[in-house]
C-alpha cells in the first residue's frame, strides 16, 4: 500500500513537470526545507548553490524526497504540502473568480487535499495560464512607521513543453509618522529604513502620509533538453550562503539580464549578462546623463563525488560604453580579456566548495579575489583585496520540527568590490551585489530553521559584525583616493571600528490556502527594537 501511494504521487507530480521554469520566491520556506534534505543526503548539494530555483526543479526535488524510504513521515507530509502548492492549475478550461471550480472554500482551514487557489486560470492541453493576487498588511512598532501595505499581482504561463513565462508587479505603501516636519516629495534612499525597501524610487504623498514605491519582475524561459535560455528581470544568488554570499547575494533591486544554463550529468554551467543601475533611482532622476553599467558573470560547478562539489566563478563589472562582445561570449575567460583590453573593468574571481562530511553535516568555504599580489600575500598591503567565508550546516534530526544549525564566519579586506572608476563598483543602485556588509568587515552569523508543524515555520538568527569606517570601507570609495601612507599597512578593519549585533526571530503560520499570518522581531545593538505583525491574503 505504501509503495502504491508513492507511485501515485509520482504519477500526479509528473503531469505538472512541463516547462515550469518559473522562479520560486527566494524568501519562500521551501528553501530551508530543501536545504535540510540536501545536507541530510536525501537531495544533491547543488540545490544550495544557486537561487532562485524554478518550479520544475522544486517539484522534481520534492518527488525525490517522497520516493526516498529514509524520509520520515513529517518530512514527507511537508513535501506533499509543497507539491500541492506549486503544481500548476489542474482544472481544464477557463476558471473565473467565483466560478464552479474557483470558489472561495476553506477560508479558515488548511488541508493538503485543498487545491491551491488562483484568481483566474486557463488550461488547455499542454498550455496553461494563471493569475495570482495577494495583499499584505504589516503593523509595526517602529517610531517612524506605523503600517505597510503591499498589493501584488502576478501572471504565470506555460506556453508549451519548452516555453514558459511570468510577470509580477507590486505596489508598496508605507505609512510614515513625519510628525509635521516638512520633507521633500521624492525621498533620498537613506531616509527610508524598511526591511524590503532596496533604494527604489520613492515618493511621499502628504495627503495620506504615505511613501509609495513599486517593484516588478518578469521572465521568459526556453528549454532544450540540457540547455536552457532565459531572459528577464530578477535577483540572483550564487554561492553556498543563504543570506551573505560574497559572490552574488541576491540583495537589492532586481536587474534585467539574459542567461544560458547547461546541465550535463555532474557538470553545471551558467552564464549571465545583465544591465545594472550606476546610481540610485533618486540620483538618476536628478542627473542629465547617466552612464551605462553592466555585469557579466559565469559559474561552473562539478561534482567530484556525490558529497564534494567544487565551483569557479568569474564576474566582471563594466560601464561607460556599449555592450562588450568579449563578455557576451559565455565560454570566454574574462581574466584574459580584461587584462588584454586595458585593465579598465572590475574583475572578480570566486573559488568555492561544498563538502558533505557525512549525512547531516556539511562544510562550505568561499574565496573571492578582487586583486592579489603573491609576493605580499601575507602582508597588510592595500591591494590584497579578498573575502573569505567559511560555513557549517548541521541537521541534528531528520524530523523537520527539530531546529537545524548554521554557523558562518566571513571576513573582507578593505577596498574589495571598489574600483578606480566608481561606475564599476560591484553594486547596483548603490547596493552591493555580493557580501552585504562590504569591505573592511567581519561577521559571525548563527541561524536556525524548523517546522513545528505543517502550518508553522520558524527561523531565527544572531549576527555579530564589526565594520570599519575609514577610506576603503565602502563599495562607493575610489581606491585612487586612498591614503598612500597606509599602502603597506592596511589593516582588515579600518579605524574607527563599529560593533553591531542583530537578533531576529520570524514566525509564519498558515491559516488556510488563502490566509497566513507572520510575526518578526528585530533587536539591534543600537537599542532599536522592532516588532512587526502581518497578515497576507493570496488568491
Amino acid at each position: 500500500m505504501k509503495q502504491y501511494i508513492k507511485l501515485s504521487m509520482v504519477y500526479i507530480l509528473c503531469s505538472f513537470l512541463f516547462a515550469q521554469k518559473i522562479p520560486v520566491n527566494p524568501n519562500h520556506s521551501i528553501y530551508p526545507y530543501l536545504y535540510r534534505q540536501s545536507t541530510s543526503g536525501i537531495l544533491p548539494q547543488w540545490i544550495q548553490s544557486v537561487r532562485p530555483l524554478n518550479i520544475e526543479q522544486v517539484l522534481s526535488l520534492l518527488n525525490k524526497v517522497i520516493k526516498d524510504d529514509k524520509v520520515d513521515i513529517k518530512s514527507r507530509l511537508l513535501a506533499e504540502q509543497f507539491i500541492s502548492e506549486f503544481k500548476s492549475p489542474e482544472f481544464s478550461g477557463t476558471n473565473l473568480p467565483f466560478s464552479k471550480n474557483n470558489k472561495l472554500k476553506h477560508l479558515l482551514s488548511y488541508n493538503i487535499s485543498d487545491v491551491e487557489p488562483h484568481l483566474l486560470s486557463l488550461k488547455n492541453d499542454s498550455s496553461s495560464l494563471w493569475i495570482d493576487w495577494s495583499e499584505n498588511l504589516v503593523i509595526s512598532s517602529s517610531n517612524d512607521y506605523q503600517m505597510y501595505f503591499q498589493d501584488k499581482i502576478s501572471l504565470n504561463t506555460i506556453i508549451s513543453n519548452r516555453i514558459s513565462g511570468y510577470t509580477e508587479f507590486s505596489m508598496n505603501r508605507l505609512v510614515w509618522k513625519n510628525k509635521g516636519t516638512i520633507i521633500e516629495s521624492v525621498l533620498p534612499p537613506d531616509s527610508i529604513d524598511w526591511y524590503n525597501y532596496n533604494n527604489e524610487w520613492a515618493k511621499f504623498f502628504p495627503e495620506v502620509k504615505s511613501i509609495f514605491w513599486y517593484n516588478s519582475q518578469a521572465g521568459i524561459s526556453i528549454d532544450y533538453d540540457k540547455l536552457n535560455f532565459n531572459i528577464g528581470r530578477q535577483n540572483h544568488s550564487w554561492g553556498w550562503s543563504p543570506n551573505f554570499s560574497p559572490i552574488l547575494s541576491g540583495n537589492g533591486m532586481p536587474f534585467s539580464y539574459f542567461q544560458i544554463q547547461i546541465n550535463y550529468d555532474k557538470i553545471r554551467f551558467r552564464s549571465l549578462h545583465g544591465s545594472l543601475m550606476p546610481f540610485s533611482p533618486y540620483e538618476m532622476h536628478k542627473r542629465v546623463y547617466n552612464p551605462s553599467k553592466y555585469i557579466a558573470a559565469h559559474r561552473g560547478e562539478i561534482d567530484i563525488t556525490n558529497n564534494f562539489t567544487i565551483s569557479i566563478t568569474e564576474l566582471a563589472i563594466y560601464g561607460n560604453r556599449n555592450l562588450d562582445l568579449d563578455y557576451l561570449n559565455p565560454v570566454q575567460w574574462f581574466w584574459a580579456v580584461e587584462h588584454n583590453t586595458g585593465d579598465r573593468d572590475n574583475l572578480l574571481i570566486g573559488i568555492d566548495y561544498s563538502w558533505r562530511i557525512k549525512p547531516s553535516m556539511r562544510l562550505y568555504q568561499v574565496m573571492i579575489l578582487d586583486e592579489l599580489t603573491w609576493s605580499k600575500i601575507f602582508e597588510p598591503w592595500w591591494g590584497n583585496k579578498f573575502i573569505f567565508q567559511s560555513g557549517f550546516h548541521f541537521i541534528p534530526s531528520s524530523n523537520p520540527s527539530i531546529p537545524d544549525i548554521r554557523i558562518e564566519y566571513t571576513i573582507s579586506r578593505p577596498w574589495i568590490y571598489t574600483h578606480k572608476d566608481t561606475v564599476n563598483t560591484f553594486s547596483s543602485a548603490n547596493i552591493s551585489l555580493g557580501y552585504p556588509f562590504g569591505p573592511s568587515s567581519d561577521l559571525i552569523s548563527i541561524s536556525t530553521n524548523f517546522f513545528p508543524s505543517s502550518k508553522i515555520y520558524i527561523k531565527g538568527s544572531f549576527d555579530y559584525f564589526r565594520k570599519g569606517s575609514g577610506l576603503g570601507s565602502s563599495i562607493n570609495h575610489n581606491y585612487i583616493d586612498r591614503d598612500p601612507i597606509l599602502d603597506n599597512d592596511t589593516p582588515f578593519l579600518l579605524n574607527p571600528i563599529n560593533y553591531n549585533r542583530i537578533v531576529t526571530l520570524s514566525i509564519d503560520y498558515r491559516i488556510s490556502r488563502y490566509i497566513d499570518i507572520h510575526c518578526r522581531i528585530n533587536s539591534l545593538s543600537k537599542n532599536d527594537n522592532q516588532i512587526r505583525f502581518g497578515i497576507n491574503w493570496n488568491w
